[in-house]
């Protein structure tokens, strides 16, 4: 196996591990509150701790992980996020909880980043599009095996033994690299990097920047609530919630490769549209409806969110020129980030718990969602018309 095939293997390995690690605290949010002893409105407060100190600490690490073979700080950063997914078991109370996540997020986040850059390091300009779309089947794996198999784990064996699972996939993934990845200094003779503010002088960028974080904000404005409003409010067996994400995690993989392929072909205008259209309609169980169908909505609403993702992918990559991608990836990393962490604490002051212990407050926070989701993908369709006029000059 040659050194880039072997490099992306390994990152997308890196970036399952990263993602089980974060995706599965949301579903498992009402077995943690039981645990923990705090209130379901609450939960957001974790995914806000892991965001914004991922986050806090690109902005940080921006300038510094290039300074340093990518091998060993690649190395040094996952190992740290494996420990501090260890740590999380041995936490008692939502603050304690809190700290062990910011860890886990401030590392993982420039371990991820690292990873991306070495997978641009070794992959030839013409095939970086073929090998990142490999790359990101870390989300739809994610989804579709790690989730469910978290769920049922926390289920037999309580909720540490998630953490467990996370920890020694990160373990085995991180001798993986040590024994295989090549070192990289090629980097540290490079010609000066883009800066943020180069790129954030540019419209189109400002705006692909800006679609990004409204996609992500709209997004896990309800993401994290799922589960619980699932259980609490519609009276979903816990014992098929793994199946719900097991599902929804198929049907976004099928989701992504036909939109992608649709965007391809016809421009991000459809594919946003027929995603959006999906997204907006899986919303409905936080309005009272489609209380007979919840897998229904579910999986409508996977679909639906899977497709911006990829249409945003595909428009959003033809903004920056080739020089440019690296930088531009890790500011939209960042934006991301603390898109996630915004969308988190403005759900934690919107949502309640009432008296029976179901959650209240998630329709307007829905409604918000769904608007947003709307604007994006018109965003979307003006920047692909801004990039086509580029071309034409």
């Amino acid at each position: 196996m040659s050194k880039p095939s072997r490099a992306i293997l390994l990152v997308a390995a890196l970036q399952f591990v990263y993602l089980v690690d974060f995706m599965m605290v949301l579903p498992l949010g009402p077995d943690l509150a039981r645990e923990h002893g705090f209130a379901l409105d609450r939960l957001g407060w974790l995914a806000a701790a892991y965001t914004l100190a991922s986050a806090l600490s690109g902005l940080v690490t921006f300038r510094l992980l290039d300074r340093f073979d990518r091998k060993p700080a690649l190395l040094l950063t996952f190992g740290l996020l494996a420990l501090a997914t260890l740590a999380s078991t041995l936490c008692h109370g939502l603050p304690a909880l809190m700290v062990a996540r910011a860890l886990t997020g401030a590392f993982g986040g420039p371990a991820v980043a690292i990873g991306m850059a070495i997978v641009i390091d070794l992959t030839p300009p013409e095939q970086r599009g073929k090998a990142m779309a490999k790359v990101m089947l870390g989300f739809s794996l994610a989804a579709i095996a790690g989730v469910p198999l978290g769920l049922e784990l926390a289920r037999a064996g309580g909720w540490q033994a998630p953490f467990y699972m996370v920890a020694a996939l990160a373990a085995l993934v991180l001798v993986a690299m040590a024994c295989l990845l090549p070192a990289l200094e090629g980097h540290l003779n490079a010609r000066a990097k883009v800066s943020a503010r180069i790129l954030l002088a540019r419209p189109t960028v400002r705006l692909a920047i800006l679609l990004q974080a409204g996609s992500a904000f709209s997004a896990f404005l309800v993401i994290p609530h799922f589960s619980a409003y699932f259980l609490l409010n519609m009276g979903f067996p816990r014992a098929q919630l793994g199946m719900l994400y097991f599902a929804g995690g198929v049907v976004a993989l099928l989701s992504v490769q036909l939109l992608g392929r649709l965007a391809d072909r016809t421009g991000p205008l459809l594919a946003a549209g027929l995603a959006t259209s999906a997204f907006c309609a899986g919303l409905a169980p936080f309005f009272g409806l489609g209380a007979a169908l919840p897998i229904l909505f579910f999986v409508l609403f996977m679909a639906g969110n899977a497709g911006r993702n990829v249409t945003m992918a595909a428009t959003v990559s033809q903004v920056p020129s080739p020089h440019e991608r690296a930088g531009f990836m890790s500011l939209q990393s960042l934006v991301q980030d603390v898109a996630i962490g915004a969308a988190a604490l403005v759900t934690s002051w919107q949502l309640g718990e009432a008296a029976d212990g179901r959650l209240t407050g998630m329709a307007p926070v829905a409604a918000l969602a769904a608007v947003i989701a709307v604007s994006v993908a018109f965003g979307l369709a003006r920047l692909a018309g801004a990039r086509r006029a580029v071309a034409l000059e």
